[in-house]
């Protein structure tokens, strides 16, 4: 199993490809750098307390081959910050343009996706659809119309009904209205006084 596992592996592609490679070596490259500035840093410190040591100790010869080093060192150190900062800077822009290259071929993707669709959606299409739409809406509509119509009829045969009824009772009260009984009263007193003055009238 251990052979087919093997075989397998070395067989299989790799998956990194010639711009990961790139950017690999450079950031190992900058981190080969960082270190050996580290190393610098730590050399002018070692010589700065060794020059300090030899100026106690009186010994001016031995100060001043540790000044050299030092200025040497110092140098080597400002040119290795410089060499860092291009590494950097060359790391960003190609992660940078990788980006910039993504977006590219997402766009392009996206771009033919799209005009796929619009070629399976034409605008014809669209119009009969919206046809289609505008003609089931009308005739929904009529339907509508046509129920409320009815309904409406329906209701008003109710209420023609119910203001013949109206009518009805209120003629009614129009042809016998109704008088106090104290006005009829009057009214028979005076007929009967009147008839009773007419009697004595006609005996005189």
């Amino acid at each position: 199993m251990g052979c087919f596992h093997s075989k397998n592996t070395e067989d299989a592609p790799t998956r990194v490809n010639e711009n990961d490679r790139v950017i690999a070596e450079l950031k190992l490259t900058r981190d080969k750098v960082k270190n050996y500035l580290k190393k610098l840093e730590a050399s002018i410190g070692s010589c700065k307390a060794c020059v300090s040591e030899c100026i106690r100790n009186k010994q001016k010869d031995k100060a001043m081959l540790a000044l050299r080093k030092q200025k040497y060192l110092e140098k080597n150190l400002e040119s290795g910050r410089g060499q860092l900062l291009n590494l950097e800077g060359q790391i960003l822009s190609i992660e940078n343009a990788q980006i910039q290259k993504n977006v590219y071929e997402a766009l392009k993707e996206g771009n033919e996706y799209l005009k796929n669709l619009n070629k399976e959606l034409t605008v014809e299409d669209v119009n009969k659809l919206m046809e289609d739409t505008a003609e089931a809406i009308e005739y929904q509509q009529e339907v509508g119309r046509i129920l409320s119509q009815q309904g409406i009829q329906e209701d008003d045969t109710d209420l023609l009904q119910q203001l013949e009824q109206l009518d009805a009772a209120e003629a009614l009260d129009y042809e016998v209205p109704e008088v106090p009984a104290a006005e009829i009263k009057v009214k028979k007193h005076k007929k009967e006084k009147k008839q009773a003055k007419e009697v004595v009238e006609n005996y005189a």
